[in-house]
């Protein structure tokens, strides 16, 4: 793998790129069969194999760069034709390939110019997977794919199989388009180095395929033990963030975000009843409601680990209670919350909860739900509130996809600061609001604002992408041009 790496003596700037690489194996999600290349993942005209009749390419240079690859796939998908293989079997058979036949098991991927790492230095989390009995569901089906889609190949026995699975399903990236949004996985053996942490100083973003890591804060030297990503989506309580990544990837996340006190008291906070305050106010609104999880005792070696932590040790809640139940009054003016307010408060959450769960499993969202919720929230949900974001974000996404675009304009405002809040100054996602808002104002003619939109997110993406991603090039700076000519 060719890479310009970085040095670890040199001091590092925000929006530097500390790592490029390749996928040691990848797959396009079976959602975007038939709409992206199989091979660069571009959204383009592309035609099917005729092989398989299963994976598409956009043009003959792609299906020929594929093809050594694809070519043991392609008779055995030809084969079980027209079953459709799942992704995680087809991922899993692509392992097993790689190792059997190529250079899988020699591979080495460095992340400095003497650190590299091998697929057997991956870890798999063997007896976390054999005690989690959702994975052990999953992987006990894909076994039962295997066994018919792969004939070619002798498969690995049952140990050396589940320790490939839980290498996979432990280090797998969701590959983004410029949209951030999911288009396939793959694994990247150097990037796998990087852990995670919910106020991270790197983000992984992707050109096709291929992977970049770039630092978001000034670094005095590249450490490699010290550069953090974040796992997951930020918008939720570090109670969810928690939970995810105690299911996902077996450890307890105690970054300084998830254990940050003052921030616990604007996750579900209601807004102070008087009008020139902007404090948030804490109102218990249902029973045994978790923010965070706070071990109370010193966690044992095996959960230093990467084990599973003790469930006593992190459902305890004390010192985290004791900041959210006070009496009903904010903290800074000191005006009361009526009864009134208190039950509005309630209903409100309640009813933003079952609505957010309803579209949490779907890819559409719905504009007069969301409509519905933040006319509840009006003037009770405090600006800041991880419900009232989200329900925004909901909302923001919805109506783009109906093309309402007044209305688009007025979430977009009050979502901004929330992103910000919750996601950070650099970060991608903020950097794609900031560009998304600014092409609607474009297109009302809302020029000012427009270009004061671009210019912010012209600042973000240059750290988290950089000038050559075609999310900067191609989208943005395009539209950046245009706001400054016309305006």
């Amino acid at each position: 793998m060719k890479n310009n790496l970085r040095s670890t003596e040199a001091a590092i700037k925000a929006g530097q790129l500390l790592l490029t690489e390749k996928p040691f194996v990848y797959i396009l999600s079976s959602k975007e069969l038939g709409l992206r290349c199989d091979n660069c993942l571009q959204k383009l005209k592309v035609l099917k194999c005729s092989g398989c009749q299963f994976v598409h390419y956009c043009g003959r240079l792609c299906q020929k760069e594929a093809w050594g690859e694809h070519k043991w796939e392609c008779a055995n998908l030809k084969r079980v034709a027209p079953k459709i293989i799942p992704d995680g079997a087809r991922m899993l058979a692509k392992i097993i390939n790689r190792l059997n036949r190529g250079d899988g098991q020699s591979y080495r991927a460095y992340y400095s110019k003497t650190s590299f790492r091998m697929w057997k230095d991956l870890m798999s989390h063997y007896p976390d997977l054999k005690q989690d009995q959702k994975r052990m569901d999953h992987f006990t089906s894909l076994c039962m794919v295997l066994f018919e889609f792969i004939r070619d190949i002798s498969l690995p026995n049952t140990v050396e199989l589940m320790g490939m699975y839980g290498r996979m399903v432990i280090n797998s990236f969701t590959i983004l388009d410029v949209d951030m949004n999911s288009i396939g996985t793959g694994i990247y053996l150097a990037s796998s180095i990087v852990d995670h942490s919910c106020n991270p100083n790197a983000v992984a973003t992707f050109e096709g395929k291929t992977i970049n890591i770039r630092a978001i804060k000034d670094m005095s030297s590249l450490d490699w033990n010290q550069i953090r990503i974040s796992y997951i989506d930020l918008l939720k309580t570090p109670y969810e963030r928690q939970t995810e990544l105690l299911e996902n990837y077996y450890f307890l996340c105690q970054c300084d975000r998830c254990m940050d006190d003052t921030q616990l008291k604007i996750l579900h906070a209601a807004k102070c009843p008087n009008p020139k305050c902007d404090n948030p106010v804490n109102i218990p609104w249902k029973e045994n409601c978790e923010l965070v999880r706070k071990p109370i005792i010193e966690k044992d070696s095996e959960n230093q680990n990467g084990g599973i932590p003790n469930e006593h040790e992190n459902e305890k809640q004390g010192d985290v209670n004791k900041i959210l139940e006070k009496d009903k009054e904010c903290n800074a003016c000191g005006t009361q919350c009526t009864e009134k307010l208190v039950e509005l408060f309630k209903k409100a959450m309640e009813f933003t909860e079952m609505h957010l769960q309803k579209m949490k499993g779907s890819s559409v969202a719905y504009v007069d739900v969301c409509k519905f919720c933040l006319d509840k929230q009006e003037g009770i949900l405090h600006p800041l509130n991880v419900m009232h974001a989200q329900t925004l974000d909901h909302a923001f996404d919805a109506l783009i996809q109906v093309q309402l675009w007044e209305t688009a304009c007025v979430y977009a405002e009050r979502l901004v600061p929330c992103f910000r809040f919750y996601y950070g100054d650099r970060h991608p996602l903020l950097g794609l609001l900031h560009l998304k808002y600014g092409k609607i104002l474009l297109y009302k003619m809302d020029l000012h604002k427009a270009l004061e939109q671009l210019k912010l997110s012209e600042k973000i993406l240059k750290i988290t992408h950089g000038e050559r991603h075609p999310l900067y090039k191609d989208q943005l700076l395009p539209l950046l041009s245009q706001a400054m000519l016309e305006s």
